[in-house]
């Protein structure tokens, strides 16, 4: 099938980009055609440019992740649309409403993938408001999620919420699934460790992921001088983050790692922690449990991330920096029980490998190929 991806930037800026270019990787194995219409890219065979632009407020956030608006320029749009069999559109942002036009004034078939919600844009921004979030619903569906028939969704969460907030999309929900590479492996655990706890979190130093929630956490714990709290990433509260935790008794791994020492971390530390209040689905959680680590989860109302959460001992309360620490304490006592529970995270893991996504993306593009897509409103789809 000729697909075009229609994404804001082509990049490894974000999770939505990250994810986007994974799934187009692994369908072009598969025998699709794909081309990308964006402001920027990585190398691409076949990709169209569009102008992009900041918004007000947002310029030092979005320049950390190598993201800009993209504008809908039609004439780029006519072009990149072609000769293809499918437009699908991964943002429901300026550039996604008008490619969502051009491609219905063309005949073309058109869906949209979940990737971003309204917490993203208002944390980005430095700011928590009820009121704006209900207003960029409002604002998402009137430029694409009420535009297109169906919604690629990565998480029962983001499908429920889509609903929730007026979608009447059908809803399909597709995993963005474990790569490959991220499987249990032997790897030596390195010397700094010591015998400490050592507790791994990867992602962009940003106020939503809350990494300094984590270090007050591992701070309040009575084994803070046995835990050893890895960071591992960047982003604009980097330095911030540096100064916090030189405070912690232990002296905290905080900087960005390659691909091959986050493969080592992923198999060597003892648990996974993350406090990120906003997320459709959590990427770095997804690496971690298709290595086999255990993840400890903050329970945002906002987030995905808790159904990989094994049990109520692998969950805190969002925002609670002393619920972490006590769950902390916990598994620093109970360290035999969380090694012995790296089994049980392989099993789940099994339910969200990457060549399962991409076998049900796959027959979301059969649905169009055979025209028979259900645009039916969906409360809690089938998860996939």
């Amino acid at each position: 099938m000729k697909i075009a991806i229609v994404i804001d930037a082509y990049n490894r800026g974000n999770g939505g980009c990250i994810a986007t270019m994974r799934m187009v990787e692994g369908l072009k194995k598969r025998g699709h055609e794909f081309t990308i219409v964006a402001t920027k890219s990585v190398e691409e065979e076949r990709f169209y440019q569009v102008k992009g632009f900041y918004a007000p407020g947002t310029k030092e956030a979005q320049g950390e992740m190598d993201f800009m608006f993209g504008i809908p320029q039609k004439h780029v749009l006519r072009e990149a649309f072609a000769d293809v069999d499918l437009v699908q559109i991964q943002f429901p942002f300026y550039l996604g409403y008008g490619a969502a036009n051009v491609a219905k004034e063309m005949g073309k078939h058109v869906m949209a993938a979940c990737h971003v919600q309204p917490q993203n844009i208002i944390a980005a921004m430095g700011k928590e408001n009820k009121f704006a979030e209900k207003m960029l619903h409002k604002l998402f569906n009137f430029l694409l999620f009420n535009r297109v028939p169906l919604v690629q969704c990565p998480s029962q969460f983001a499908a429920n919420m889509l609903w929730e907030h007026g979608s009447n999309a059908a809803l399909r929900v597709v995993s963005n699934g474990i790569p490959a590479q991220y499987v249990a492996g032997q790897y030596e655990r390195p010397d700094f460790y010591d015998d400490n706890l050592v507790l791994m979190n990867v992602g962009r130093h940003a106020l939503e992921k809350r990494q300094s929630l984590l270090i007050e956490g591992v701070k309040r714990c009575k084994y803070a001088d046995k835990i050893l709290l890895m960071l591992c990433g960047r982003g604009e509260l980097s330095e911030e983050l540096v100064r916090l935790g030189s405070e912690l008794p232990v002296k905290p791994l905080i900087r960005y790692v390659t691909q091959e020492e986050k493969m080592q971390y992923l198999n060597t530390a003892d648990m996974y922690v993350h406090g990120s209040i906003v997320e459709l689905e959590s990427l770095s959680s997804l690496e971690a449990v298709g290595c086999g680590l255990p993840c400890l989860i903050g329970d945002s109302r906002y987030s995905a991330a808790s159904q990989f959460a094994m049990d109520e001992r692998f969950l805190f309360g969002s925002d609670d920096a002393g619920d972490l620490a006590a769950k902390l304490d916990y598994w620093y006592e109970n360290k035999e029980e969380l090694r012995a529970s790296r089994g049980k995270v392989l099993e789940m893991a099994e339910q969200y490998r990457f060549e399962r996504s991409l076998d049900l993306m796959e027959a979301i593009y059969e649905e169009f190929e055979r025209e028979s897509v259900s645009r039916e409103p969906v409360l809690e789809p089938e998860i996939a």
